[in-house]
């Protein structure tokens, strides 16, 4: 079995994913870790297909592509269900994680079932730090979690993490992190946090969301939030 599986969700990161890719590689490289990246390309109209197509013999790459857009969360559990390493990480492609944190998460591996990352200081717009911070304090309420930053894309979990938490439907399409890390709560998964340094994009914006969808996807999130306290 593989030792490492990097899970990368990417729509629109023509700009992107080619840079991130090779210095992901580049730094996994000085680990020497038997390692292969899962993409799953969610319906992009760019040319990010294209060079990921490009760079499939170059690095070891598994591509899984949609024609049309399926959203976040259910691109990143589409990914999950082909992982066959010891262990798997999450991490967006957009440029916001530092890729030499990947060393301290390995280090760590073992200090629970799953690491996550913890953005310190976050490099977020005000407003989406704001809502964070609210939405923390109502997860926290119903959940007990602990974790500071549970909606964070980089994150390093088990095997038995993986297939234990790729099946399920999500009620959070904005959140999928807010809503896997209640689940593994649920089944008495163990939890490490550290801190990581958090960038800004170097190019285009986020693909989240904007300010002006602010109020939609509040709402959004809560209803998400309540249907998951009383689902699970």
């Amino acid at each position: 079995m593989m030792d490492l599986q990097i899970l990368m969700p990417a729509h629109n990161e023509e700009s992107n994913i080619k840079e991130i890719l090779h210095n992901v590689d580049k730094a996994i490289k000085k680990m020497k870790i038997n390692y292969s990246f899962i993409i799953c390309e969610d319906g992009s109209t760019d040319q990010t297909l294209l060079i990921l197509k490009n760079l499939k013999n170059k690095l070891k790459l598994n591509i899984f592509s949609k024609k049309n857009k399926q959203g976040y969360s259910n691109a990143i559990i589409s990914g999950m269900k082909m992982v066959k390493s010891k262990y798997l990480m999450i991490m967006d492609s957009d440029g916001q994680c530092d890729f030499n944190e990947i060393i301290k998460f390995w280090k760590n591996r073992d200090n629970a079932d799953i690491i996550n990352g913890n953005r310190n200081p976050r490099k977020d717009f005000l407003y989406r730090r704001f809502y964070s911070k609210l939405a923390l304090i109502i997860y926290r309420l119903f959940f007990n979690i602990k974790l500071k930053d549970p909606s964070f894309a980089f994150v390093l979990m088990k095997y038995k993490v993986c297939k234990s938490l790729c099946n399920f439907t999500p009620l959070m399409r904005d959140g999928f992190f807010w809503e896997f890390n209640a689940r593994a709560k649920k089944k008495n998964f163990s939890f490490y946090e550290i801190d990581i340094k958090h960038k800004k994009r170097k190019y285009g914006n986020t693909k989240i969301f904007h300010l002006y969808q602010l109020p939609i996807i509040t709402i959004r999130n809560l209803i998400g939030l309540l249907k998951l306290r009383f689902s699970i």
